[in-house]
């Protein structure tokens, strides 16, 4: 699901969209191993520039998580 977050870079904030772990903003700033996205540090694991759009693809630490439904260790019985 596409979500547009706030992200802070130095002292500015800047809109950008997560989708699927990957975080994309404008290719015109510098990024360091974690980014503030949401009011999170968090961890950058790779980027990448899409010069189509000028667009910087920034692929998320924790972001990358499956939301899967965990067990409970219980069986069930059917």
């Amino acid at each position: 699901m596409l979500k547009e977050v706030k992200v802070k870079i130095d002292d500015e904030i800047i809109l950008g969209i997560t989708y699927k772990g990957v975080l994309q903003i404008p290719n015109l700033y510098e990024i360091g191993e974690t980014i503030n996205v949401d009011g999170k540090e968090i961890k950058v694991l790779a980027s990448t520039v899409d010069y189509r759009d000028n667009v910087l693809k920034i692929n998320l630490a924790n972001a990358s998580k499956s939301k899967e439904k965990k067990s409970d260790g219980k069986s069930t019985k059917g």
